[in-house]
This record gives C-alpha cells, sequence and structure tokens, in this order.
C-alpha cells in the first residue's frame, strides 16, 4: 500500500519524537546508528558540483547537521533547511543560528523554496518508492542546477535495515530518466547506500 502525505507526516512525527526526546541534538536524535554514517553522505553529496556560494535547500534537515557540516566546509552561499517537525526546526535554528530553517512541506502546494541545489540525506527511508519519486519530483521542479539524494539500497541485505524502506536503485534511476537524461549513481561508499544526481538539461557537470 502507498504511503500518503498525512500517513507519512504522522509516521515520521511518531518515529523521531522520542528520538528527539532521548538524544537532543546527536546525530541518534535523527536515526543515524553510526555517528560517521551521515558525514560520509554528507561527503558524497557534495560531489554534485561547486556549491561553495551556491545556495542550497536542505530538504529533510532535521536539526541542522548538514549545515553545520557546511559551516566547518567553508560554504559561503545561501542555505535553506526545511523539515515536517518545527521541534526539529527549533532545535536547528538555535544550534545554527547564521543559517535559515523552516518547518515545511516539499509536497505542499504553496512550498516557497526554491535553490541552486536541493539537497536531501536520509529521509526517503519512512516512506515508499510512490511517496520518494513524488519527492524527487518536487525537490527537481525548485531547483536551479539540480539535485542530490541518497537512501538505503535494496542491494544491501534489507534484513538488516528492519523496517525501514530501502529502495531499488534501478526503479529510482528508471524513474529520474522521466525527468532528466543527466544522471550521476554513486553506490561505492556504503554498502547499505546508494546516491543519485539529477541535473537540468542545460546544467550537466
Amino acid at each position: 500500500m502507498a504511503v500518503d502525505k498525512n500517513i507519512h507526516e504522522t509516521r515520521v512525527r511518531k518515529h523521531f519524537l522520542p528520538l528527539l526526546d532521548q538524544h537532543g541534538v546527536s546525530s541518534l536524535a535523527v536515526g543515524y546508528r553510526h555517528s560517521g554514517n551521515h558525514i560520509a553522505r554528507y561527503r558524497i553529496l557534495a560531489g554534485i558540483g561547486d556549491f561553495s556560494q551556491a545556495s542550497l535547500l536542505d530538504v529533510g534537515c532535521g536539526i541542522g547537521h548538514f549545515a553545520g557540516w557546511l559551516n566547518a566546509n567553508g560554504h559561503r552561499g545561501a542555505y535553506t533547511g526545511v523539515d515536517l517537525m518545527p521541534e526539529m526546526v527549533d532545535k536547528a535554528t538555535a544550534l545554527y543560528p547564521g543559517r535559515t530553517f523552516a518547518a515545511a512541506d516539499i509536497l505542499s502546494d504553496d512550498f516557497p523554496h526554491s535553490a541552486d541545489y536541493v539537497i536531501a540525506s536520509g529521509i526517503f527511508h519512512m516512506g515508499d518508492a510512490k511517496l520518494m519519486k513524488k519527492m524527487i519530483a518536487a525537490m527537481f521542479e525548485v531547483c536551479n542546477i539540480g539535485v542530490a539524494f541518497n537512501s538505503l539500497s535494496s542491494w544491501y541485505d534489507t534484513t538488516e535495515q528492519g523496517e525501514f524502506y530501502c529502495a531499488d536503485p534501478l526503479e529510482i534511476l528508471e524513474y529520474c530518466r522521466t525527468l532528466t537524461p543527466n544522471i550521476l549513481f554513486r553506490h561505492d561508499y556504503l554498502p547499505h547506500d546508494f546516491t543519485v544526481f539529477i541535473y537540468k538539461d542545460d546544467q550537466i557537470r
């Protein structure tokens, strides 16, 4: 059964609120079991292009860990992080006062944000293929240059991922081809992960 938008938001809150209460602002609050994995994912996402001064939109920003990584790695462009949960946004705003955060849903008809690059890290494991594709399309719509996203992969032993959704990389790549032929794909940095870069037709790097 496909997960609709309202059910998805309810599941996200049910999953993350206890983690937020228990773990505060650590990486465990946003579901990373191993503290180094999110850093590895950020490094791969940064390979989409030279965004040292580009504007970035971080979809599903959580408590702002990617903003902190950007601060430590010389990003000087505009940054906006959006998340479904105001509680996450409040903590991110307090942690990184020089960055912009907002409670917003990328699937809303009146979503007000856009950027050169739209980034999503670790946000698809609570959904399904249908919802993931809708979100990829929405992110592509509001980017000027390209979108970078990652997901748990069904090419790995999915029993180790428990109840989390693991996407089929080939299915997702085929869907991305309906949006643009300009695609880069990586499945070489963590065994259970893959990353996709998709670019506007005149912006391939």
